[in-house]
């Protein structure tokens, strides 16, 4: 009886060991779900290893098949058509898994801290918005904010098509940005918006990108006193990065910085290192457009810095410089929307549109308008004058006949004096003298916590603040 016994329980054992697991799918794919048009896109899961997982499209009415590997995973590349829907997907092993309402269309990842986080609901004049989501044609879903120490595999979050009972919880610049292009293009657009408010963007970064930049700290696990995320580096790439990873997309908008004015003199290396990473991760070079961030009275946070008082323009700066570092990228310059007391701004609108002019122009190809505020190039000198000129410069500059007190000259001495400045005649260069300055050596312009900008593109785009010094 005993052996009998024994025997049972061993064959208990073996049939625990092989039982099946449930076909299962990313949690990243479901019903409302937009893939990218025009491409190959992955679907990927889980299932009995040695398995056939079958997925079939309604689009084209063909099924492809794999085998579930050994760690019970399985992926499979569809080939996506131009932009239409609402089509149905099905995948089938021991049972059938059913997406409905699954459009085709442009696919952005949204990405950030809480000024990309920010919901619509939140934002200024967002009831006219909300109410014109009715005839969007825009889906989103919202990756859950979670960090974690170690790579997480999936998440547990659905698509939305966008309507006024739930398009306020979409966040707000991804909105404005989405709901831009979708005008002026005319097709179904999805948002993946993966952003934690509070993240330093070393959190973006896997362990072994944070590695390779030699002083950045990576703890093995919690040490269980922090209970705060957002500044533990790699905590957002494992949790909700890592799962989403080979989503496919067109490419990505980003709105971060804020929490970085700590570390100022890092952040373009560190930009540049995240940007360089995921694109290894999603295997293509795709767009990455990112936000300056706004003006805001940085003094009242006592930030402690290398840079000294004004973090927030050194981080402008530095942002500003990745733009020149980082293929294929853009910046949205915001000096206008910022709040002097308010880090979180309200207006919204202009950032996700000046995100998605850049877009409409580099990844779409539409002509005929100025879609990048102008940065510095060079300066020149000239006598006593510093002649600075700009990139990005379409029609002209303007400071819509108002004097420009925003420019600071300074010598070898090193010491800034505030400046008079005029846009020349051609409007295409501004021109910078001091009666203290004999010999110019650097120019600053706007290179404060808070400015309300001056000088702008002739179609109303804000120049970027900047310096021509590296003191």
């Amino acid at each position: 009886m005993k052996r009998f016994n024994i025997i049972l329980f061993l064959l208990a054992l073996v049939v625990l060991t092989v039982e099946a697991k449930d076909l299962r799918v990313a949690g990243i794919f479901g019903n409302n779900m937009v893939l990218q048009q025009k491409t190959t896109t992955p679907i990927w899961g889980w299932a009995d290893a040695g398995a056939i997982v079958t997925v079939t499209s309604s689009w084209n009415d063909k099924s492809y098949s794999v085998k579930v590997g050994k760690d019970g995973t399985w992926r499979i590349m569809l080939h996506t058509p131009e932009a239409g829907g609402p089509y149905i997907l099905t995948i089938t092993e021991d049972k059938t898994i059913t997406f409905s309402d699954v459009y085709i269309g442009e696919v952005w990842l949204a990405s950030g801290q809480s000024n990309m986080a920010m919901q619509l609901k939140e934002c200024y004049e967002s009831t006219k918005a909300i109410l014109a989501s009715q005839k969007s044609n825009i889906c989103f879903i919202n990756v859950p904010p979670l960090g974690s120490y170690k790579p997480l595999t999936d998440i547990k979050a659905d698509w939305v098509v966008a309507a006024p009972e739930n398009v306020g919880d979409c966040s707000a610049v991804a909105w404005y940005f989405a709901h831009f292009i979708q005008e002026n293009l005319g097709v179904p657009v999805g948002i993946i918006n993966a952003s934690f408010g509070g993240s330093i963007v070393e959190t973006w970064m896997s362990r072994e990108t944070c590695q390779t930049l030699g002083d950045i700290s990576v703890p093995e696990v919690s040490d269980g006193t922090t209970g705060w995320e957002a500044n533990i580096p790699t905590t957002m790439y494992n949790g909700m990065l890592n799962p989403i990873v080979g989503y496919c997309i067109q490419g990505c908008i980003w709105y971060q910085g804020e929490s970085n004015v700590y570390n100022v003199s890092q952040y373009s290396n560190r930009l540049v290192a995240m940007v360089a990473e995921w694109r290894r991760k999603w295997g293509r070079n795709f767009p990455f457009y990112f936000t300056q961030i706004a003006p805001f009275d940085y003094a009242t946070w006592n930030v402690p810095s290398e840079v000294g008082e004004h973090v927030g323009a050194y981080l402008r700066d530095e942002q500003r410089k990745s733009m020149d570092r980082i293929e294929n990228s853009g910046m949205a310059v915001i000096l206008d929307v910022g709040e002097v007391e308010q880090i979180h701004p309200v207006r919204k609108e202009k950032v996700g549109e000046r995100l998605g002019l850049m877009a409409l122009a580099e990844v779409y190809n539409m002509k005929g308008f100025e879609y990048k505020s102008p940065v510095f190039e060079r300066m020149e000198v000239d006598d006593d004058k510093a002649v600075i000129y700009f990139k990005d410069l379409y029609y002209g500059l303007t400071s819509y006949g108002k004097p420009l007190h925003l420019f600071e000259i300074a010598d070898e001495s090193k010491v800034f004096h505030p400046a008079e400045a005029y846009v020349d005649e051609e409007r295409d260069v501004v021109v910078v003298s001091s009666k203290y300055v004999r010999k110019p050596k650097a120019v600053r312009y706007a290179f404060k916590n808070y400015v309300e900008p001056e000088l702008f593109s002739l179609s109303g785009l804000p120049v970027s603040s900047f310096r021509t010094d590296n003191w």
